[in-house]
């Protein structure tokens, strides 16, 4: 073969190959192969298809668990979430704008910070979490709703605690697309140090299917607020999508899967209840708004957790793991609002339920307590559960509360 030809095979032999190496390489620079669900079978914007439930238990009423419930403090505005300094310090965030101390069991007078916020709806002041070294940092996060140019957001801070206050506001994410209503707010430390956080899709469904947007979705990025290295989609805060309002957030200690409570439509394209909890897929599309429940449509995230017919908005949740309540030990539990009960979720097996208790429900969305945000462990072993009655319940004089779950 004269060289001219061997030139020609070389390069066409290294033009394949660079064309198969390509190949090989775009899967993990391709947003499609860090989810399978980017090519989603969808139906149309405006036409969703509802499903199934999962398999699930149907849920059983339980107006007295066997459980004693003390009242820690009272007359608070709104609690949206709490958060355990030590056995003896707690910090509550107010939807108003105020980060209230629980000191030795006694609700300062004084809040323990004010943030500026635009607490219009369900907006305000929502969740808040500890560096997971904390105190070494001392810094404390906070989500809350803001106005700027005109236009609502939601932002993640981090702030310095002093002992006697928060300070050094330092912006962790900002600019999530916000409204009176659909804002998410939770945030939490996953055991891989990252920070989560879930947003809603302030009310512009499609949102949550744009992955260019950061409403609808969990985010995680490093307490700094950059974007990890491992995340699903290269440059992008976004861990999972397809969400209508991320509420609530919770690891399972048997296998470190991470669930997460979500609001169904009240009246988007003529929807109602439709409330569910997902087993978050990394990179995964969750449906929400083309999609709802259990279907056959491939690339789809099901529910593990699904009420097509009764609205039983779920808020907080928390997996049990302590041992003041052994029998709870691996427990799944979040609040409702609407539905004024917590569900406990009783799991066989990592991903297998088998009973669904609803705690405190007196009647259909009637309950002892009445609405219901926050459920967290707190270091004593206790179940800590904040009500919120001054949004849209009907308060008591002692409203809101913050009650503590012991046993008899």
């Amino acid at each position: 073969m004269r060289p001219i030809q061997w030139v020609i095979v070389f390069l066409v032999l290294g033009i394949i190959g660079c064309n198969e190496q390509q190949q090989a390489q775009e899967p993990e620079n391709n947003s499609s192969a860090a989810s399978p669900q980017i090519n989603a079978d969808l139906p149309p914007p405006g036409n969703p298809d509802v499903g199934r439930k999962p398999p699930m238990p149907d849920p059983v009423q339980v107006s007295n668990p066997p459980y004693r419930v003390e009242t820690v403090a009272t007359g608070l505005e709104v609690p949206w979430d709490m958060a355990f300094v030590s056995k003896d310090r707690i910090y509550v965030t107010e939807r108003p704008g105020r980060v209230r101390l629980i000191e030795n069991g006694i609700l300062r007078t004084e809040p323990y910070a004010r943030i500026n916020t635009a607490a219009r709806g369900e907006g305000g002041l929502m969740g808040i979490a500890l560096h997971p070294d904390y105190p070494n940092p001392r810094w404390v996060y906070l989500m809350y709703t803001y106005e700027s140019g005109g236009e609502i957001y939601n932002r993640v801070s981090r702030f310095t605690d002093t002992g006697n206050g928060l300070t050094d506001e330092k912006a962790v994410v900002t600019r999530i697309p916000g409204s009176s209503v659909h804002n998410g707010g939770i945030i939490r430390f996953g055991p891989d140090g990252m920070l989560y956080i879930g947003t809603g899709d302030s009310r512009q469904p499609e949102l949550a299917q744009d992955r260019s947007s950061l409403a609808g979705k969990i985010l995680r990025v490093t307490p700094e607020g950059s974007v990890p290295a491992d995340n699903p989609f290269p440059d992008s805060m976004v861990y999972a999508y397809g969400f209508r309002n991320v509420q609530g957030l919770a690891w399972n200690p048997a296998n470190g899967d991470l669930w997460a409570t979500t609001h169904g439509p009240t009246g988007e394209f003529g929807l109602q209840a439709k409330d569910a909890v997902y087993i978050v897929s990394r990179g995964g599309n969750h449906g929400w708004p083309r999609v709802l429940g259990v279907t056959d449509r491939r690339g789809v995230v099901d529910p593990v957790l699904f009420f097509p017919d009764e609205a039983v908005p779920p808020a907080l949740a928390t997996f049990y793991n302590a041992d003041l309540m052994p029998e709870l030990k691996g427990n799944f539990f979040f609040t409702s609002l609407r539905g004024e009960h917590m569900q406990r979720v009783v799991l066989s097996g990592a991903r297998n339920i088998s009973r669904i208790e609803r705690w405190w429900q007196t009647g259909t969305q009637n309950g002892r307590y009445g609405r219901l945000r926050a459920v967290v462990q707190g270091p004593d072993g206790a179940l800590y559960v904040s009500t919120s009655n001054r949004a849209r319940g009907n308060p008591i004089s002692s409203d809101d509360r913050i009650l503590r779950i012991i046993p008899q």
